[in-house]
């Protein structure tokens, strides 16, 4: 277990808007994850830390056990960045059903189910156009209302800063762990708004 070292009581939770890396992609949409894989790792730059972290998509269909790949800035020199990264991580942790100043350590975001918009932006790779999958938004009951991105909505194109986390899609046919959690889905499908038809949504905990 890491702690984040990151004082959300205060923090408002906003969209991710996350960039990611190549892999198979995930067509534009709401569904559900879970992180299999979370550590505390220094920047690139070496000059801050991130949380970088591994979720598997938990919606039955050609989709399921899809990873994205995810890095949410925890400190950085630049204080656009830290805010940006503390404000996806409060989202986070509220999409898991958290609440404010709740979520601490990597331990407590493992197998918990939650719900998030999957965009796809364009990027440059040795002078050739890719796309790769971004998390657009995670879901929690501030922004449940909201709609998804269309699978018609054109890529966007990627941003190249500190703030945004990395994000990509990888099919996989491994089983879950057994110390996974229940993903609370349902079996359902991606939905065309609000949250999902069928799926209990996870920040509705029960006491």
């Amino acid at each position: 277990m890491a702690d984040f070292g990151v004082n959300l009581n205060d923090v408002d939770a906003a969209n991710s808007n996350a960039s990611g890396g190549g892999g198979p992609i995930i067509p534009r949409g709401r569904y559900g994850f879970q992180i299999v894989e979370g550590e505390i790792k220094q920047n690139a730059k070496k000059n801050g830390d991130n949380y970088a972290f591994k979720a598997e998509c938990t919606d039955e269909g050609p989709y399921f056990k899809s990873f994205v790949y995810g890095t949410i800035v925890l400190s950085n020199p630049s204080a656009w960045a830290q805010n940006n990264g503390h404000q996806q991580l409060q989202a986070l942790g509220m999409a898991m059903g958290f609440g404010k100043g709740e979520f601490t350590n990597t331990d407590m975001a493992l197998y918990q189910p939650f719900v998030a918009d999957i965009d796809i932006e364009t990027y440059k790779k040795d002078g050739q156009d890719k796309e790769r999958n971004v998390f657009a938004a995670f879901i929690h009951e501030g922004n449940a209302n909201t709609e998804p991105p269309s699978e018609k909505a054109p890529a966007t194109p990627a941003v190249n800063d500190n703030s945004r986390a990395r994000a990509s899609a990888a099919n996989t046919t491994q089983p879950n762990p057994s110390t996974a959690r229940q993903t609370q889905n349902g079996g359902s499908a991606p939905s065309t708004g609000g949250a999902p038809a069928g799926r209990a949504m996870p920040w509705k905990r029960s006491a």
